[in-house]
């Protein structure tokens, strides 16, 4: 199973909602109450490349960057794990959906067995293109 977390916003390039990363970009937390900073941090903390978690953000540029990979949606494997630890992604994807909640953007969580075409994957998440059958909906 393969799971997202959406906002209601509109994905620009694909008939989906846009993913939680890409909303949260658009969130100034410096004007928010410090309770929903922190919270933002210590969740955030595990996606950052340099964080707990290590997520890894593939290099999809130049001639990599296809019309397959611009209609493309990042998914996490449901049973993921950060390394040797035992912190699943999922939860600590949940905290950071709940952080950018609080912080007014509602994010919801879809998933589905298949998302797809699989573009790119690691061991904790894939790219995948929307078959025919599209992307599920949240809002």
């Amino acid at each position: 199973m393969y799971i997202r977390f959406v906002c209601e916003k509109p994905h620009p390039t694909v008939d989906a909602e846009l993913g939680m990363f890409a909303a949260r970009d658009d969130i100034d937390f410096s004007s928010l109450k410090g309770s929903i900073q922190k919270a933002h941090e210590e969740a955030f903390y595990w996606f950052r490349s340099n964080g707990g978690g290590g997520l890894i953000y593939p290099k999809l540029t130049g001639k990599t960057r296809t019309q397959e990979v611009r209609k493309s949606l990042f998914w996490f494997k449901e049973n993921a794990t950060f390394g040797g630890r035992r912190e699943r992604v999922i939860d600590r994807a949940r905290q950071l959906a709940s952080a950018l909640t609080l912080a007014g953007c509602e994010v919801r969580e879809i998933r589905t067995a298949d998302p797809g075409k699989i573009i790119w994957q690691d061991m904790k998440q894939i790219l995948a293109l929307p078959g025919r059958t599209g992307v599920p909906k949240a809002f």
